[in-house]
Order: structure tokens, then C-alpha cells, then sequence
């Protein structure tokens, strides 16, 4: 459960990263394209991650099961 919430603030602070860069950063550097600054190198292409995790497909894991797993109890026996 950690790791995936941790995957998933590391997406969503990225795409967050990517969306200021559309909405802010590039849109002052087409001002300065537009006022005939020239630019020493292309900016390589950034885009948005649309990525999913592996889905559990063990029985284990079932949302619909009526009986899970008990809680470990801490002792071997």
C-alpha cells in the first residue's frame, strides 16, 4: 500500500510538473519566439504519464472475497 502511494504522488507531482510547464513556461518562451529571441537548443518533448500499476491477481487479493485472510498475529506457532 506505501509503494503504491508513493507511485502515486510521484505521478501526480509529475504530471503537476508537466502542466506548469504547458501552462506557464512555455507560454512566456513563445513570447520570447514571437519578439525574435532566438533559442540556443529545442526543448525535447515532455509529455504526461498515463501509466497504470499490475493489477493483483492473486485469489488473496479478491475485493469480492467473504472471508480474508486473518490478521498475522505475530508468532510462528
Amino acid at each position: 500500500e506505501k509503494v503504491g502511494k508513493g507511485l502515486r504522488t510521484a505521478v501526480e507531482a509529475y504530471n503537476g510538473a508537466v502542466g506548469t510547464l504547458e501552462t506557464r513556461v512555455l507560454v512566456s518562451a513563445r513570447k520570447f519566439r514571437d519578439l525574435g529571441v532566438e533559442s540556443p537548443r529545442e526543448m525535447a518533448l515532455v509529455e504526461p504519464l498515463d501509466v497504470t500499476t499490475r493489477a493483483l491477481q492473486a485469489p488473496e487479493f479478491d475485493q469480492d472475497e467473504a472471508d480474508p485472510l486473518p490478521p498475522a498475529t505475530g508468532s510462528s506457532g
